[in-house]
């Protein structure tokens, strides 16, 4: 049986694919690294430590984009993976995505680049809220045994052979 998290993360990826789909300008809206926060989002329920990685996550794109334009080749790639690997070491993130989102700008094209870090910062904000609320949702209404997406919460005693 599913948890009430995963319907939401499942439905969150594909209303963002939906819209990266329909609206060509928030075509980076989606981009695979999403599927690997909500991940690692998923079995958190430290928004203050989701919130730091979301933002190294942000940070980390606008590094990307900000050599990615103004570094020509691949020096470029090789400065900034330094400095992501050097800002996840000082903020403390043991989150491999933020790196990766920080790739982005380098196989999204030039003209699409700028837009790259405010749609980070959108949809993990939004994946942020989506689990704020739904962790919410799941102490508000602790009784909901009737729904098959209810967390699963077991005692020691229901974990006994």
């Amino acid at each position: 049986m599913l948890n009430l998290r995963v319907w939401a993360i499942c439905g969150y990826v594909a209303v963002i694919y939906w819209i990266s789909l329909h609206l060509p300008a928030l075509k980076m809206l989606f981009y695979p690294t999403l599927g690997a926060f909500c991940f690692l989002f998923m079995s958190r329920s430290d928004y203050r430590g989701i919130g730091r990685i979301a933002l190294g996550a942000f940070i980390a794109s606008l590094i990307g984009t900000l050599i990615f334009s103004f570094v020509p080749g691949i020096m470029a790639l090789f400065i900034n993976t330094l400095l992501i690997i050097q800002l996840k070491h000082l903020l403390k993130l043991n989150a491999p995505p933020v790196l990766a989102v920080s790739f982005i700008p380098f196989f999204s094209g030039a003209a699409e680049a700028w837009h790259v870090p405010v749609l980070i910062g959108v949809s993990l904000t939004g994946l942020t809220l989506l689990l704020m609320g739904v962790d919410w949702l799941e102490k508000k209404l602790p009784d909901m045994s009737w729904l098959p997406i209810r967390r699963q919460e077991t005692t020691k005693a229901e974990q006994a052979p």
